[in-house]
């Protein structure tokens, strides 16, 4: 069905049409800006000469939601299918009012925002149609991370190890796993084996163990489920060779491109190797972090002569963590967290728990150097032992953030203490409540993976928008709002006006680059460049294309 339906104010239909523009318009721009890191890459480039930009950034922020109210308001539709996501997302920000608002929060409240907005917006557009570009988008994102590999100096944080625009490449692994898993079914199934292999090889070479394992289960349990449903059908399988044979030039292609970077990139090759050794090696280098941790709390003591007790003692002041080696990099919000916590949180644990905190900080402290993946069991340590000392209503986003957890439900219970569990759980409810089938399960299996290995799914843009395309997908199956096939011209200006966007800024940071940056003798740069204008002219190309058959499904 085209055309807008079930308006409860009398708007005229010119006005009922701007307005269904204007969604698809917008919708487009915030997954192009965000979901390709557009934005996140950009804005920290501008420090120090960020103030009319800041300006115009929250003007964009508050014309996009303004449009998104718009909607809500007279699509009875659209508001219908989101009361539920309306009233759990009015839930999830309930607890920040106990807390002092800070960078963190504001973050947490323009993800959930701007999440929000791409539902609200492609619900009053055709959900299949931004789906479709958010499986373009992951893609170009994997192509990305394949790009930055085979230079010795690319944008990582992590020399060695795969990440794009996204700079920190465990953020870049969620956001490829967040992506595929949402967008998959949207990929013409002629060509998805091969987006699944190009978005998998992208994994892999990101070196985020954690991810690939949550990718693994994303596969696995999936296909568990359709093969146990195709077997109690009773429906013989079908293997589509022409597409399969696709998937298998992509790896082809996939493996060359890996070869080259092997054999030109010795920080690669180093990093793979560190990687296995940190596998082979975990339960020793797990064993020798406990025992420094207790040498470290029995050398606290003896100067007391006996161990802190509970009831008596002062609190110790527990410091921030040296290695920040988490998921956030420059993509937690426009305004990045700083590397170091100047100050330590300034809770009031009970003095042993203290004191393990305190030690604990001090072996994570090159941890992350010798093998990260006892860094990350410390770090979920003392996130638990925070959680468990800060007090019933819990510590706030702002120091909950100081503790980098690697782990969602940790972060939002050391956050707002009991109750913050049930924050991550809310989502993941929505994610798996809207399943209609097994295809529709990645989505939740991937989110369920990425909350248990990172914390800053809820913090970030950039990863939450693909979920809430997704989970926007999934509602409008179930609600089957109207769509419209006037509103293709103002969604491909959309996308247009997000590349448009990034090309303007890189024209001002090639014309005056940032102090201590310069992109111009980056060659990495100006291949991400001409990769993002050959995607964009593609992807308008089929966009365009597409408008002569209709939204479609």
């Amino acid at each position: 069905m085209s055309g807008v339906a079930d308006v409860d104010c009398s708007l005229g239909p010119s006005l009922q049409t701007k307005l269904v523009n204007l969604s698809a318009g917008f919708c487009a721009f915030t997954v192009v800006v965000y979901q390709a890191w557009f934005m996140p890459f950009s804005l920290p480039l501008f420090t120090g000469r960020d103030g009319y930009l800041r300006l115009v950034l929250y003007a964009l922020y508050g014309v996009v939601l303004i449009v998104s109210l718009a909607v809500v308001v007279t699509r009875r539709d659209v508001r219908k299918a989101i009361l539920p996501l309306a009233i759990g997302a009015a839930i999830a920000v309930v607890p920040i009012a106990l807390h002092p608002i800070g960078i963190v929060n504001r973050s947490y409240l323009t993800t959930l925002a701007l999440g929000g907005s791409a539902i609200t917006l492609m619900l009053a557009f055709a959900p299949p149609i931004v789906l479709r570009l958010s499986a373009s988008v992951t893609a170009l994102n994997a192509i990305a991370c394949f790009l930055d590999v085979l230079f010795t100096h690319g944008f990582t944080t992590t020399v060695g190890r795969a990440a794009g625009l996204a700079v920190n490449p465990n953020v870049a692994a969620a956001g490829l796993l967040l992506g595929g898993a949402a967008s998959y079914r949207a990929v013409p199934k002629e060509w998805r084996p091969g987006f699944l292999v190009l978005v998998g090889g992208a994994l892999a070479i990101t070196l985020s163990r954690s991810t690939i394992l949550a990718a693994v289960a994303t596969v696995f349990l999936p296909s568990t489920v359709g093969i146990w449903q195709y077997y109690r059908a009773a429906r013989r399988f079908r293997i589509d060779t022409a597409a399969w044979m696709r998937a298998l030039a992509v790896a082809v292609v996939l493996l060359l491109v890996t070869s080259v970077a092997l054999t030109t990139n010795r920080y690669f090759r180093a990093a793979i190797s560190q990687s296995f050794a940190g596998v082979l090696s975990v339960n020793t280098d797990l064993s020798e972090a406990g025992e420094a941790v207790e040498t470290s709390l029995a050398r606290a003591a003896a100067p007391i002569g006996h161990p802190p007790q509970t009831n008596d003692a002062s609190p110790l002041s527990i410091e921030p963590p040296e290695l920040a080696s988490s998921r956030s990099g420059p993509a937690l919000s426009e305004e990045s967290l700083p590397g170091d916590v100047a100050s330590p949180p300034k809770a009031s644990p009970s003095a042993s728990g203290a004191a393990r905190i305190q030690a604990l900080s001090e072996r994570l402290t090159g941890e992350g150097k010798r093998n990260s993946i006892s860094a990350r069991a410390l770090f979920l340590e003392r996130g638990l032992l925070a959680y468990r000392t800060g007090g019933f209503f819990g510590r706030g986003l702002e120091e909950a953030h100081v503790f980098v957890p690697h782990n969602t439900f940790v972060l939002f219970a050391i956050a707002f203490g009991h109750i913050g569990w049930l924050v991550p759980l809310g989502f993941l409810v929505f994610a798996f409540s809207l399943v209609r089938d097994a295809e529709d399960l990645p989505l939740g299996v991937a989110l369920s993976g990425v909350m248990l290995t990172s914390h800053d799914v809820l913090l970030t843009p950039s990863l939450f928008i693909p979920v809430a395309i997704g989970i926007g997908s999934m509602l409008a199956a179930k609600t089957n709002p109207s769509r419209s096939r006037e509103a293709y011209s103002s969604f491909v200006f959309g996308i247009g006006g997000g590349v448009g966007l990034f090309a303007a800024a890189s024209v001002v940071l090639l014309i005056s680059p940032p102090t201590g940056v310069d992109l111009t003798a980056n060659p990495l740069y100006f291949m991400l460049l001409g990769t993002v204008v050959a995607w964009a002219v593609a992807t308008l190309y089929f966009f365009c294309r597409s408008r002569r058959s209709g939204p479609g499904a």
